[in-house]
């Protein structure tokens, strides 16, 4: 009895060892993707494969590049806004097998002129590209550090503005899904980054506001917060910048406005300080574009405090 106890006990721990390795050995080169959020639009674009060290039970993947630079910047343009934010993504190529991969390294930088320019990855893959314009490679590492497989991808990365993004053309304003959207975070005190904020974003008229331009405010998820938070709005990556702002108070009961202040558009970020008043309160801004005195645009980003 100890004897069949014994090798069943050993077959057991045979076969959980074979899943381990097995988990590890066969996953392959992953697929990288480049995540761009424009607007209300978002962009999903390929990583180019460069140097790669891999191996799996679907056999060994080396690729060599010599020159990562001059490489890169032979892809297709990937075209990014100054300040835009993007973030990564891997996915596990079906084509080579496996399972998801534990505890991988990832780094990511932009090269120019032989110089290196390191970027922030926050802890989900989320980064920024820098402000200054120009054409910049992508180098992005995937190193598994459960096997040391590395995997290098490229990307040929333009950091421009372009005039659609920049201003309103022939009275017209760029297309609402383009458009950045502002921002909404609270923040408990002056030393935390802040965390997003409950909220809600509508476009009310857009390039024909004068037979639409009727908005019926919606019943808003509330937000959680507590006296002596600030609830800061931001808008500074919005292109054109709006031309008027409102901070409007509405009438949980009806949904009608009973207060309307105007904020100065280059008072960024706007901020709001939680008393008690405000507790149970629900708030809109209001975002306006004009081409002198015509409206041409409206938006209106919606939030609640509870």
């Amino acid at each position: 009895m100890n004897k069949l106890l014994t090798l069943f006990v050993g077959m057991l721990f045979i076969f959980a060892l074979t899943g381990c390795f097995g988990e590890d050995y066969d996953v392959g080169v992953p697929i990288a993707h480049l995540h761009l959020e424009k607007g209300l639009q978002n962009q999903q674009i390929k990583l180019t494969e460069a140097n790669v060290s891999w191996s799996s039970s679907s056999g060994e993947v080396k690729e060599t590049v010599d020159n990562i630079e001059k490489f890169g910047l032979s892809q297709d343009v990937i075209s990014v806004s100054p300040n835009q934010k993007a973030s990564l993504e891997f996915k596990e190529n079906e084509d080579n097998g496996g399972d998801i991969w534990r505890d991988p390294t990832i780094t990511a930088v932009l090269w120019k002129h032989g110089e290196k320019i390191d970027l922030e990855l926050k802890d989900n893959r989320e980064f920024q590209f820098p402000t200054n314009e120009g054409d910049y490679v992508l180098e992005v590492e995937f190193i598994n550090s459960v096997s040391v497989n590395r995997a290098q991808y490229v990307g040929k990365i333009v950091i421009k503005e372009t005039n659609e993004q920049m201003k309103i053309t022939d009275g017209k304003l760029p297309e609402f899904t383009l458009m950045e959207i502002p921002e909404i975070k609270k923040f408990k005190s002056t030393e935390s980054d802040g965390e997003l904020f409950d909220y809600g974003y509508a476009e009310v008229c857009w390039n024909n506001c004068s037979k639409n331009n009727i908005y019926n405010f919606p019943d808003i998820h509330s937000g959680d917060v507590e006296i002596g938070d600030d609830i800061q709005i931001d808008w500074h990556e919005m292109r054109p910048q709006p031309t008027e702002i409102n901070l409007l108070q509405i009438n949980t009961d009806n949904y009608e406005v009973i207060k309307k202040k105007n904020i100065n558009v280059t008072n960024i970020p706007l901020d709001i300080e939680i008393d008690e008043k405000k507790i149970g309160a629900q708030y809109a801004v209001e975002f306006l574009w004009k081409d002198g005195n015509k409206l041409i645009g409206r938006s209106m980003l919606n939030f609640r405090l509870e």
